[in-house]
């Protein structure tokens, strides 16, 4: 009641130019809670063609559920067979993926120092760490730390490139081996994590 009130006057007194305000916020709310999904993913790369064009400026903001709309559903091939269902989450510029991984699909995982020999057929593993610049083509995650709810241990650093290793990671020249990169698409020069949204900088 008192935000209609609120609302109610606000538009007395500003009048038509304070409901497209209200619109605004509604929308971006929308946005914050919306789930990935094949449409979101469409709508995302809607807008992603119109960014590249230059309509929405130098910079497109995407939610987790953005990206994680284009990886499940219109990124096909751009995970390892044996990872399913990823998910993705900002926060306070720190990017965690998770992602189910079948352990069979991966060998050199249970030779980890016999820690995750134990671990059932399908488990759950988070990779937590942070952009940054890599090459022209291409932006890195520098890998702050690996988790699963299966190790009731936090897995040592150490580890980190092995387990990256065993997931698949490539090989490139200058990139550390706690690191993980990534393209950039077509059209975007760099791109970085501002708090729970990714930034994306366009090319020039």
């Amino acid at each position: 009641m008192g935000l209609l009130l609120t609302a109610a006057w606000a538009g007395w007194k500003w009048g038509p130019a304070f409901f497209p305000r209200v619109q605004d916020w509604l929308v971006e709310e929308e946005r914050a809670e919306a789930l990935p999904s094949p449409e979101l993913a469409e709508a995302v790369l809607d807008r992603f063609e119109r960014f590249r064009r230059g309509e929405f400026g130098n910079q497109l903001s995407l939610s987790a559920a953005d990206v994680a709309s284009i990886v499940r559903y219109s990124a096909p091939g751009i995970l390892p067979n044996g990872i399913s269902s990823p998910v993705v989450e900002f926060r306070d510029g720190v990017v965690e993926l998770t992602a189910r991984v079948t352990v069979e699909a991966f060998p050199g995982l249970p030779t980890l120092d016999g820690i995750l020999g134990l671990l059932p057929d399908t488990v759950s593993i988070s990779i937590e760490g942070a952009l940054a610049p890599f090459d022209e083509n291409r932006i890195s995650l520098i890998v702050h730390g690996v988790y699963s709810p299966f190790i009731p241990i936090p897995l040592p650093n150490g580890m980190t490139p092995k387990i990256l290793t065993a997931l698949g990671r490539t090989h490139r020249a200058g990139l550390p081996e706690d690191a993980l990169a990534f393209p950039l698409p077509d059209g975007v020069g760099s791109a970085h994590v501002l708090r729970d949204r990714l930034i994306l900088v366009r090319d020039g």
